[in-house]
């Protein structure tokens, strides 16, 4: 189930803290009914990390989300349902590369799969069909010869990581500089460049 509050971002104060109260009941609600814990992304929007866009950064500076995890919190703890903070690091990224197409879900649905999953304490392996993606989407020698340096290099160190990642510790698979952070380069990749990503 997927609730969405387009408005919530860029609403008053008032109605933004309204939107909040009837958004955080109802998720609670419904995990007490079903009998289950609620998992969070501990994120951060401070001042240094708006340097995206200007879109976002209008969103990351309205976004009411202490106020919004103050109140899951309160109600939470008031309704005895279990509140569980999790790392964020690429959930997206692995949202997007495991579980968006296998699940024909989007990309926010994939990624919050990502967070109930680490909350579980879920290890996120490089799976036999993400390796053959990447596979498909490594160009051939001949077709590499005008490829960018940093774009071989990439492949390059994607064809290293493969044959250890499953081995890795948990804490060496979420920190920023592991696998993830060269698959989330891989999708830009695919974006800004002729090399198309075939899922």
């Amino acid at each position: 189930m997927y609730i969405k509050i387009p408005e919530l971002p860029y609403s008053r104060s008032h109605r933004r803290t309204y939107l909040t109260g009837v958004l955080t009941k109802v998720v609670v609600d419904i995990a007490k009914k079903i009998n289950l814990s609620l998992s969070v992304e501990n994120l951060k929007f401070n001042k240094d990390r708006l340097d995206t866009n200007k879109r976002f950064n209008r969103m990351a500076s309205n976004f009411p989300y202490v106020k919004m995890l103050t109140a899951i919190h309160s109600r939470a703890h008031k309704e005895g349902v279990a509140v569980t903070k999790v790392w964020p690091a690429h959930t997206s990224t692995i949202g997007y590369w495991k579980y968006q197409q296998k699940h024909g879900v989007t990309t926010h649905h994939a990624a919050a799969y990502v967070i109930a999953r680490r909350a579980l304490y879920i290890k996120e392996r490089v799976t036999k069909e993400l390796k053959q993606k990447v596979i498909k989407v490594k160009p051939l020698p001949t077709e590499g010869k005008g490829m960018p340096t940093k774009s071989k290099q990439l492949f390059e160190r994607l064809d290293k990581k493969f044959l250890i990642h499953n081995d890795l510790p948990r804490y060496e698979q979420e920190k920023f500089g592991t696998i993830w952070s060269d698959f989330k380069k891989l999708y830009l990749l695919g974006r800004s460049s002729p090399v198309k990503l075939v899922q």
